[in-house]
């Protein structure tokens, strides 16, 4: 989870995107895992009360989320002129602070925002169909990303919602299959911090190009892929024999053409992997 707010700070610097409500997301959920943590430990009541807060909070983060693609692609041209690093901010802010001053109990602050998730995903799968403008890529990456946060709140967050709503509305009292229920769902909800980390994925536009940078910008098949592999994670081993170090040498000539060869002629500029 560090990496991965790290890596979310390097996008803003590059100035490709800015995952402000991701980034507070991570933070919400790095919290709760330091206070699942001092409540083993310890069994502080004050550590419960905050993972329960950095709940809410994250829950919120989430639909913040899911309104911001519904945004970039129902309304493109609103969101490019009115979104800003600055407005993202102070929208954090004041959703760190709601779940102080709210009224509301647990269980119906953290419902609400589950509404608006499904309405956006709802809205963005009609919206995809209508945007001309987009690739098939920011396409996958914008729905992948809403479907991520829908699967994680209805799966990991939702059973947990729901049995705190059935004990402050019915009073039930524990029994053994009720309290089966609660830690199944106690566990799930655990988990909600693990799932994420994945939504950096989606927020990087050049995922593609780092899977292909790893494979020296060969061929895709069996043996382009192996001759990537001799050129850009070449080990060298001393042979015993003068026969199998002709062997190697042959191979490495192979990939070091090969990557020569996936070069532009006129540029200077791409000489990473001839340089090897």
């Amino acid at each position: 989870m560090i990496l991965t707010l790290f890596a979310l700070f390097a996008l803003i610097k590059s100035n490709r995107s800015t995952p402000v409500f991701v980034i507070h997301l991570i933070l919400s959920d790095l919290i709760q895992i330091i206070c699942i943590l001092m409540m083993t430990i310890t069994g502080s009541g004050a550590a419960n009360d905050a993972y329960w807060y950095s709940l809410i909070a994250g829950v919120y983060f989430m639909a913040c989320v899911a309104f911001e693609r519904y945004l970039l692609v129902s309304h493109p041209i609103w969101y490019r002129s009115h979104h800003s690093l600055k407005v993202c901010c102070v929208i954090s802010v004041i959703i760190w602070f709601v779940p102080l001053f709210s009224p509301l109990s647990l269980s119906i602050a953290c419902l609400i925002p589950y509404p608006i998730i499904i309405l956006c995903f709802v809205g963005t799968c009609r919206g995809l169909s209508r945007a001309i403008s987009l690739t098939s890529l920011k396409r996958k990456r914008i729905l992948g990303s809403l479907f991520l946060v829908l699967l994680t709140y209805t799966f990991l967050i939702l059973p947990e919602v729901i049995m705190i709503f059935i004990i402050d509305r019915f009073y039930i009292y524990y029994s053994p299959l009720f309290d089966i229920f609660w830690w199944c769902s106690e566990y799930l909800l655990f988990l909600n911090p693990l799932a994420d980390c994945v939504l950096y994925m989606f927020l990087r536009p050049d995922v593609g190009g780092l899977m292909k940078s790893v494979h020296c910008c060969c061929r895709t098949d069996v043996g382009g892929l192996m001759k990537s592999v001799h050129c850009c994670c070449r080990t060298d081993t001393h042979q015993s024999s003068t026969h199998s170090r002709d062997e190697h040498s042959r191979d490495s000539s192979e990939a070091f053409a090969c990557c020569v060869s996936m070069q532009k002629p006129a540029s200077h500029s791409q000489t990473a992997c001839s340089s090897v």
